[in-house]
């Protein structure tokens, strides 16, 4: 451990020893599971063979990387091939006229004398306009299908980072603080970009960052002063969030004096009732200066970890960590590191007087804002900025005067803490990648955070690359989009639904148990469990489906917000996993072998497109983990199961004498619940 991060009180030294330790114990315990696994060689998948022999013969003639070449999976029965060739960078640059007349021809000549001809993997091969068209061999078909049997729960997971870490840091709630819509967000898409990560082979380590520092001042002279008066709320959480609601409510009023005098007589007496009685605003301004002076002096307790206010903070915390567990276990969301911001509270000072030490962080002298001044001067006078711009950007200089910080862009600067050593948010998330760094020796850190975060974390992550850090860090802000009333279209407010995410999920499982509680064929703890899962599955699915950068729309009703679900592509899904079941509990004895399935027998057409649709998860699960993006999952979900639901509907998947029907069926069900898997779902055994 390193003392100089861990300077301080015995309180502080205590509290965060454990926790420090905690961190490391579970680090080791996470990354030694991880070695004890097995994992998948992404070469070894026939459709990444395929690639490479591809990149291989192409590169005899045209100097390119294997990302160049793209592959497109391609519906038999519409264009009488599996997949089509494409490659981008190179009809960019020779426009669609010349990359028909010069580039495709080449490539089709070195196809077809090729070893993919030769081999028996390549059948046809046919120029369509700027694509090339490939039929496989059944051979090279089978091949794949007799990979999902010998992999089967861990096709489609790839060893494309193996051994390197991850950090994660998502749901990240405030204390004191109800949850509301964003958590849901940030919750769902960070544990299922998680899984995604783990398909792809890192060691994730996901981090949930506790907002359990601001406003504690205010919270704990509240503690001393109005405890007895608030004994009628159903949970502690409840009623820190309505005392730190009161508070900023009557802060507002303290401000103006037009605003106190809107208030009606009820308003006055709950004013009265918890900050004593009083004749005028003045009189109310100058008591509410006294609370505020006293919150602050807490604040300074809890800062220097004094015995009372340190106590008192662990309580309120405890409060709403209970709350927020609650949310957690509807979710089966599990996320294995809790570290709250008060664990840095003594490391991001010496981190920043280190840093000033080093030159990275600079202290703001009158000099520098004397420069800094000259320099609007000069862009004023060229009218490059106009007199309004100049008077800002002067005044935020100004306001700048010995904080600590880091110069970034031109006029831009990253303050990361006070003239008065006081810290901010940005002092708190350099702190927390030096710890991370320290810790962890990860190749990225991921931020799964909304996107009006994004001007922060940009300026954070500037920052950091300017920083002389002894590691290397690929930092991602994974911004994701707001909600919409589904009713107004307009954005949800983070208060809009402060109440509501329980009820949401709570509600959502009503509904669907409200269907199944009457039907004899279900007995309870089956409705139960089933009830819970299709609400999850909603939930979900609506967030992910979508591109995290596009809205999601929800609505205020919950029999609405369940009708959508049965409405949308998730049903698909979950039709074709309990017809896979209920077709395989039907045939009752077990499923021949691939082995014994002659490789000539004719397949139709969908049945070709539902096994090439196999490789594609493999590379699917790559670019999904490269561009952090789940909703690609999400279409290629959508597309197997209707894939499926066509088969099956078309094709007699019980007909004796097609067994290779039955073994397609098997590999489609193990193939739709790996995808479950990553994606944080489960589907019922039936419906």
């Amino acid at each position: 451990m390193e003392n100089s991060l861990m300077s301080g009180s015995s309180n502080l030294i205590d509290y965060n020893i454990k926790l420090w330790e905690k961190t490391l114990k579970l680090k080791d315990e996470i990354e030694q599971k991880r070695k004890n696994l097995w994992y998948i060689d992404f070469d070894d998948y026939e459709i990444n063979k395929f690639l490479k022999k591809l990149h291989s013969i192409i590169s005899k003639e045209f100097s390119l990387k294997i990302e160049d070449i793209e592959l497109w999976f391609l519906d038999r029965s519409k264009f009488k091939a599996d997949i089509c060739i494409k490659i981008p960078s190179f009809l960019q640059e020779y426009k669609p006229k010349g990359y028909m007349k010069d580039i495709i021809p080449k490539i089709y000549e070195l196809l077809i004398n090729s070893e993919l001809k030769s081999e028996n993997i390549i059948k046809e091969i046919e120029i369509v306009w700027i694509y090339i068209n490939i039929s496989f061999w059944n051979t090279y078909i089978f091949n794949t299908l007799s990979q999902v049997k010998d992999l089967w729960d861990k096709f489609g997971e790839l060893d494309m980072w193996k051994w390197e870490n991850i950090v994660m840091d998502y749901s990240h709630p405030n204390i004191a603080k109800k949850l509301h819509a964003w958590h849901i967000r940030s919750t769902i898409l960070g544990q299922v970009l998680r899984n995604i990560y783990e398909s792809a082979w890192f060691s994730v380590h996901s981090m949930n960052h506790i907002n359990d520092w601001g406003g504690f001042g205010f919270l704990i002279e509240w503690y001393f002063k109005w405890k007895d008066k608030l004994e009628w709320f159903e949970s502690e959480n409840d009623m820190l969030a309505f005392v730190y609601t009161l508070y900023r409510k009557w802060e507002k009023v303290s401000w103006s004096e037009e605003e106190f005098l809107l208030l009606w007589e009820e308003q006055l007496n709950e004013l009265k009732e918890y900050y004593w009685d009083f004749n005028s605003y003045s009189e109310f301004v100058k008591i509410f200066k006294i609370f505020v002076k006293q919150s602050e002096k807490r604040f300074v307790n809890l800062e220097n970890w004094e015995q009372g206010e340190f106590e008192i903070w662990k309580q309120i915390v405890k409060w709403s960590m209970d709350d927020f567990q609650k949310f957690y276990n509807l979710l089966w969301v599990h996320l294995e590191y809790l570290v709250w911001e008060s664990f840095y509270a003594k490391m991001w000072k010496n981190m920043v007087l280190d840093l000033n030490k080093k030159w990275d962080v600079t202290i703001f002298t009158q000099d520098h804002i004397n420069e800094e001044i000259s320099k609007l001067q000069k862009l004023l006078d060229d009218e490059k900025i106009k007199q309004v711009d100049f008077d800002i950007l002067k005044l935020e200089v100004e306001n700048d005067l010995w904080a600590y910080l880091i110069m970034l862009e031109e006029f831009e600067r990253y303050v990361v803490m006070k003239s008065n050593w006081n810290t901010i948010y940005a002092t708190r998330d350099l702190a927390s990648i030096d710890y991370r760094s320290r810790i962890f020796n990860p190749s990225r850190i991921v931020y799964v955070v909304w996107q009006e975060q994004s001007d922060h974390f940009n300026k954070l992550f500037q920052a950091s690359e300017k920083i002389k850090w002894r590691w290397k860090v690929w930092y991602t802000h994974a911004a994701f989009w707001f909600y919409l009333n589904k009713e107004t279209w307009k954005k949800l407010s983070s208060r809009d639904w402060a109440s509501s995410v329980n009820w949401l999920i709570n509600g959502s499982i009503d509904y669907f148990k409200n269907k199944y509680i009457d039907n004899q064929d279900f007995w309870k703890e089956e409705v139960d469990k089933l009830s819970h899962t299709l609400a999850l599955a909603w939930i979900i699915f609506n967030d992910i489906k979508k591109d995290k950068k596009n809205p999601v729309s929800i609505s205020n009703n919950i029999e609405d917000i369940c009708k959508d679900f049965e409405e949308s592509g998730w049903v698909y899904i979950i039709y074709s996993i309990c017809r896979a079941k209920s077709i395989l509990r039907r045939y009752w004895k077990d499923v021949p072998s691939i082995e014994n399935i002659d490789s000539d027998i004719e397949l139709e057409n969908i049945e070709k497109s539902i096994i090439t649709q196999f490789s594609k998860f493999t590379l699917i699960v790559k670019k999904a983990a490269k561009l952090d993006n789940p909703a690609i999952l999400a279409e290629y979900l959508l597309q197997l199961s209707r894939s499926y639901n066509s088969y099956y509907n078309s094709c007699p998947v019980l007909d004796w004498d097609n067994d290779h029907r039955l073994i397609i069926t098997k590999s489609v069900l193990q193939v739709l619940i790996n995808w479950l898997k990553i994606c944080h779902l489960e589907a019922p055994e039936r419906i």
